[in-house]
């Protein structure tokens, strides 16, 4: 009498491809080809930062720096969270903010987007200068992009 075949072990569907993964190592060319991908991405994405002109001369500010600004000051003072800043510019120069904000269902809105929209002039001021931060703050675009309820904004407001 034969011995009866062993029952095949299971490690699971994918198992074995990570195994496989893990001994396999990639060819250099494969390495060198994605570092070069890698690099030129960055660079690029380093060089299409628009720069701002502020009120004081030979001094700039990247889009990138006030947008970070904008998002940081309005979750810290507003306690809302922040899911898109988006600075349109020309020539240097602002032409458009747009700001999609989380609000809660008994928010005011008309009151909520009146206090951002100072939070967003004090940011443009201290940043572009008075002149230039005032006309900037007058093309906020504020969008409501999502609403949260009750239990979820004590979560929120904790983590900001």
């Amino acid at each position: 009498m034969s011995e009866p075949e062993p029952e095949p072990v299971d490690v699971g569907s994918e198992q074995w491809l990570v195994d496989a993964g893990r001994q396999l190592d990639p060819p250099q060319s494969d390495v060198e080809r994605l570092t070069r991908s890698v690099i030129d991405s960055a660079r690029k994405m380093s060089h299409s930062r628009a720069t701002l002109a502020t009120d004081i001369d030979r001094v700039i500010v990247t889009d990138r720096v006030l947008r970070r600004l904008l998002l940081i000051e309005v979750r810290r003072r507003m306690h809302r969270p922040v899911l898109r800043v988006v600075v349109d510019s020309e020539g240097g120069e602002v032409t458009a903010i747009h700001l999609g904000v989380v609000c809660w269902y008994d928010d005011e809105l008309i009151e909520l987007a009146s206090r951002t929209r100072a939070v967003i002039a004090d940011v443009f001021v201290g940043t572009l200068g008075a002149d230039r931060g005032q006309r900037a703050a007058a093309l906020v675009d504020i969008d409501w992009v999502d609403l949260d309820e009750k239990r979820h904004r004590d979560a929120n407001t904790r983590e900001n």
